[in-house]
């Protein structure tokens, strides 16, 4: 009976451990989502009617063909201020430990899930055969 409550506990602690990693990964991948709506939609600027293109699909050349230096000398300084690379890098590299230690959770709670129905199952069968 004490094996029985045992794995019962178990079973409920891997379970919990692999909803949280599912839970981090999903955090991360809404914050994965995010990054990229921000990069690859054209926005539009407070101080401007206009959109700025996305920092991602942009014109590369001008009108006589030379091609831009770069997002800002293309969509002007107050594009490029807007919507910056660093912030966009910042917030991605904070949300790997996020994806890794959900998917070490979700993982780990799923193998402990597993080896635990695996484990009954032998119990089950030599019970039987016995």
């Amino acid at each position: 009976m004490r094996a029985l409550v045992y794995d019962n506990a178990f079973r409920e602690r891997a379970r919990r451990k692999q909803a949280w990693g599912f839970f981090l990964l999903v955090a991360s991948a809404g914050i994965w989502l995010w990054i990229a709506v921000q990069l690859l939609l054209p926005y539009p600027v407070a101080e401007r009617d206009d959109e700025c293109q996305s920092r991602v699909f942009y014109t590369k050349k001008t009108d006589r063909g030379r091609p831009y230096e770069g997002y800002a000398e293309a969509e002007g300084t107050r594009c490029a201020a807007e919507r910056d690379w660093a912030e966009f890098l910042t917030v991605l590299l904070l949300s790997l430990p996020t994806a890794v230690v959900g998917t070490v959770l979700y993982t780990s709670g799923g193998t402990g899930h597993r080896l635990s129905e695996h484990a009954a199952e032998v119990n089950r069968l030599k019970e039987f055969s016995g």
